[in-house]
């Protein structure tokens, strides 16, 4: 089965969302166009109180998909998508 982009961009930080149980699957969800994501408010959707490792996991993945074209940055710590997971 041929890797989506989606997988492709989230493929540098995998062992690292493995190593602190950040599912692809949440991240996929987040990605609706025209959606805001702020890191704070994402990070305790996901961990509850996320510790200092959590949110950083969380702001690797939210960069490799900015870097991929799915979101922008709009601020600190925030971001935009412009691309759906599908």
């Amino acid at each position: 089965m041929a890797e989506s982009d989606f997988d492709a961009a989230l493929e540098p930080v995998a062992r690292r969302m493995e190593r602190v149980k950040l599912p692809a699957s949440f991240l996929r969800e987040l990605l609706r166009e025209g959606a805001e994501i702020q890191l704070g408010e994402t990070a305790m959707r996901w961990a509850g109180m996320p510790n200092k490792n959590e949110r950083a996991a969380l702001t690797e993945a939210l960069d490799a998909l900015a870097a991929a074209g799915f979101l922008e940055p709009t601020g600190k710590e925030t971001w935009k998508v412009v691309r759906s997971g599908e």
